[in-house]
């Protein structure tokens, strides 16, 4: 199997003879297992959503389920908790979390994946919905996720399912707008594809060892709560920690120990480890205050501590290994203010700050709304002035091979920006920036936030010669639809790759979008979701 296949799916209210709802639908031949077995690493992931401190999730269990009705489904995760597994699903908006990798999945063909959810809640932030009172729409406690075409699972290979649960989209006001409350429908992508190379390294690992391989080349991670055993291997050039954070050799390896491990998985689904630190270690999220001073930086916390005040210093030793990205080791002098760093340590409450065994960092992520936009220079790149608050403006360069996009949805043009811009309209972004020094932000990544909206289809334009189908809600809000539009249909989840002719008279849509300059309440499609009437 080669590729990636996208399922987009929306979590809804029950509704009589329509109580789980498929995703892209789709073909593939019926399911025959070929004998043999494979191996499955199931890989949970956010699109990040800018307004909240945390977004919770209990997932209880997954399972593949065959293309041939007759066959029964297959569990690749089931949590030992009955409440369970949770994960905060804005700390996973640059690294995924393993859920599971199962080995021995029969070989064959599978049209869904069933995802059973306890609950979800968000906490804190500052967005327009007050956590406390939001909505939560989730249909008797599970979903079908349906990959078009389905997948295979091959003897002896590995797939990564990969479920990204978009916050960003997932979060908006009830559609008849009574209630005053906000409503969080999950909207969810997968992704799944063989894993043909390493992949880019997950979020830190805990674990017990079970058991060493001969002459300490590996051993077996008990995850815990349900997720399994994983095989991790030592490359190299691992770095191992011991108890006091200070580096040790891997015959300190032993069973029965708690460790921390980092590192990618393989094709064959293992996990090849760049660093472990044995022991209970302090980990710890925030965003750079100060730079690196050749001893320490200043770290201001993200939720949840243990720390009195939000900000603590972190001790940088000669010991400490500091790595960008996944595993790219860096000198500690790149450090800088607005960088986002995850800290692996030992903690002194006494003193109030942290002796750092690892430092992982980000790029500062700049949050705003696009002023304005110039250029393009000799070079096709633009300079971007993002209104961060009432009194701050902060410019940013973007380099011309760096595209615009609405996360999981595709690109926007810079064409589309310049002209809403022009017209007054306002386009919230999330852009990730890299800077040589203090003055110059260079932009790695620009998200552009869509506007969500959502009604009941009042009228409809037939398509033009544009392909674009235009429809007006009750409410007078006007949708540009599109050929390249997303559209999903939850009235008929048979219906494989739906158009933007067959949204009808009275369906329900959910829209994500932007403005267009033809008027406030005119918006252009870039994914139109036809649900139940609530």
């Amino acid at each position: 199997m080669k590729g990636k296949f996208l399922a987009v799916v929306i979590l809804l209210v029950c509704v009589p003879g329509l109580l789980f709802l498929n995703g892209c639908g789709g073909g593939g031949s019926s399911s025959s297992s070929p004998g043999g077995s494979g191996t499955v690493a199931v890989l949970l992931a956010d699109g990040p959503a800018d307004d909240y401190d945390s977004i919770w999730i209990w997932i209880t269990k997954i399972s593949l389920i065959p293309e041939s009705n007759s066959d029964s489904p297959v569990v690749v995760f089931e949590s030992d908790d009955p409440d369970g597994w949770k994960a905060d699903l804005l700390d996973l908006r640059d690294q995924d979390a393993v859920v599971t990798v199962k080995d021995n999945i029969p070989a064959g063909r599978y049209g869904k994946i069933r995802l059973y959810i306890a609950d979800i809640q968000p906490e804190g932030g500052v967005g327009p919905c007050d956590p406390a009172d939001m909505e939560i729409k989730l249909p008797s406690g599970k979903i079908d996720l349906n990959p078009k075409g389905g997948f295979e699972v091959i003897p002896g290979e590995t797939i990564s399912i990969r479920i990204d649960i978009d916050c960003d989209k997932s979060i908006s006001l009830h559609p008849a707008g009574l209630s005053g409350k906000c409503v969080f429908r999950p909207v969810v992508f997968v992704e799944i594809e063989k894993i043909e190379s390493p992949r880019k390294c997950p979020r830190i690992l805990k674990g017990t060892i079970d058991e060493i391989f001969d002459e300490n080349t590996g051993f077996i991670l008990l995850l815990g709560e349900g997720r399994g055993p994983l095989t991790v291997y030592l490359t190299d050039d691992v770095i191992i920690f011991g108890e006091d954070g200070s580096p040790v050799d891997k015959s300190e390896l032993d069973e029965d120990q708690t460790v921390y491990v980092r590192g990618r998985l393989d094709a064959e689904g293992d996990l090849r480890a760049s660093v472990i630190v044995i022991g209970n270690v302090l980990l710890v999220k925030g965003t750079v205050a100060t730079p690196f001073d050749g001893d320490k930086f200043t770290l201001e916390l993200m939720p949840p501590h243990i720390f009195a005040q939000n900000i603590v210093d972190v001790a940088v030793s000669y010991d400490t290994f500091v790595m960008m990205g996944c595993d790219q080791e860096v000198d500690p002098d790149v450090i800088r203010a607005g960088m986002i760093a995850r800290v692996v340590g030992k903690v002194s409450l006494e003193n109030q700050y942290i002796q750092a065994i690892a430092v992982l960092l980000k790029n500062q992520r700049v949050i705003g709304t696009l002023a304005a936009i110039s250029g393009p220079d000799v070079d096709g790149g633009y300079e971007l002035t993002v209104q961060v608050s009432d009194t701050e403006t902060v410019k940013i360069y973007m380099p011309s091979g760096v595209e615009p996009y609405m996360a999981n949805l595709g690109p926007v043009s810079i064409d589309t920006i310049i002209d809403l811009l022009d017209c007054g309209r306002t386009l919230g972004v999330s852009i990730t920036v890299f800077s040589q020094d203090s003055s110059i932000l260079t932009a790695t990544d620009v998200r552009v936030h869509g506007i969500k909206v959502e009604g009941v289809v009042e009228s409809i334009k037939p398509k033009d010669d544009y392909g674009m189908v235009q429809v007006t809600l009750i409410g007078g809000k006007v949708v540009d639809i599109p050929e390249s539009a997303i559209i999903k249909n939850y009235w008929n989840p048979g219906m494989n790759e739906p158009t933007n002719e067959d949204i009808m008279l009275g369906d329900n849509l959910l829209v994500v979008g932007l403005n267009t300059c033809q008027g406030d309440d005119y918006y252009e499609a870039y994914m139109v979701i036809i649900l139940p009437s609530d």
